[in-house]
């Protein structure tokens, strides 16, 4: 199973300060149990950062937080489960979102990482499709009709960081679903906790998040829009943008051959599937040959001693 992430960004990171991780484990709960938000306190702290709830008489949006198991109950009855069964790395436990809501981390922070991993409700239906979602893979919709898709279906996490003044720095993109390769096994559905780098987003204080579909219907999508998260870590840093003559790629668009020029060190190659097609190492300037991939969108990702520098470059 693949891990999925495309993150657009051109950036050196220096950490200033020790970081912090957001584990949830602070927060107490009974075994196998959930906290919805139904105290109306608007949302709960943990590791002094700030997750918004929506409660009207049920839990209508943002997160929560719990430590149930149940990985085979199937409908919006267990829209509190994690698919893997526990939190990250084997603790109790987790979040939970639904809808739209914002982390807010009180001032500008980088973000590190983050675990996340789908929900079972959203898992399963898109496993074995439901009265409202489709079965991914399938070329019909849940309406047992063609859906245009040709089972080329998929499911995305859209991760938005914003500063203190709520201006977007970044987006960076998490497949929690994909069935789009050629080859069929390996299409996947997430049921494990993927590590996403997401200090391509700079110093936010705030993250927002956004589920996308290819099932779509009449009120937006089909696919239940709920992902589990985990174990966020963050520090103070200071960032600095990388001047554009710290990497050169030219050119860009190109057949296949790009030439890369930045100070020495290493270079990385990936597919926006977070896929490593190609690693070598640079004195200064090196040539990157991609004529055995097939034509697209990839991100040339260079570490030296000034820091890293991403930039997308287009096969045509």
């Amino acid at each position: 199973m693949k891990k999925m992430l495309l993150a657009v960004s051109v950036f050196c990171i220096q950490y200033t300060q020790a970081q912090t991780v957001v584990t949830f484990d602070d927060l107490t709960l009974s075994p196998n149990t959930h906290w919805d938000g139904s105290d109306s306190s608007g949302g709960f702290i943990s590791g002094g950062v700030n997750f918004e709830n929506s409660y009207s008489g049920y839990w209508s949006g943002g997160f929560i937080y719990s430590n149930t198991t149940d990985v085979t109950t199937a409908g919006y009855t267990n829209d509190f489960s994690a698919f893997t069964g526990t939190g990250g790395n084997g603790s109790a436990n987790y979040a939970v979102n639904y809808g739209s809501s914002a982390i807010d981390f009180g001032t500008e922070k980088v973000i590190s990482s983050i675990q996340l991993t789908n929900t079972t409700y959203a898992a399963i239906s898109m496993r074995d499709g439901d009265a409202f979602g489709k079965q991914f893979g399938s070329v019909n919709g849940a309406d047992g009709n063609p859906d245009g898709t040709n089972g080329e279906d998929w499911f995305r996490l859209l991760i938005v960081g914003r500063d203190a003044q709520s201006n977007v720095t970044d987006t960076a993109i998490v497949y929690l679903a994909d069935f789009r390769y050629v080859n069929n096994s390996d299409d996947y559905i997430v049921d494990e906790w993927l590590t996403i780098d997401i200090t391509m987003l700079g110093e936010v204080q705030f993250l927002e998040f956004e589920l996308e579909s290819s099932d779509i219907g009449t009120w937006g999508i089909n696919t239940p829009a709920y992902f589990a998260l985990d174990n966020i870590t963050f520090g103070t840093a200071s960032v600095n943008e990388l001047s554009i003559a710290s990497q050169e790629v030219y050119p860009n668009p190109s057949t296949g051959k790009f030439t890369v020029k930045s100070a020495s060190g290493q270079i990385n190659v990936y597919a926006l599937s977070g896929e490593l097609i190609l690693s070598q190492t640079t004195s200064g300037v090196q040539e990157i040959d991609l004529n055995s991939v097939q034509s697209g969108t990839y991100l040339i990702e260079t570490t030296t001693s000034e820091g890293i520098a991403r930039t997308r470059i287009s096969k045509i």
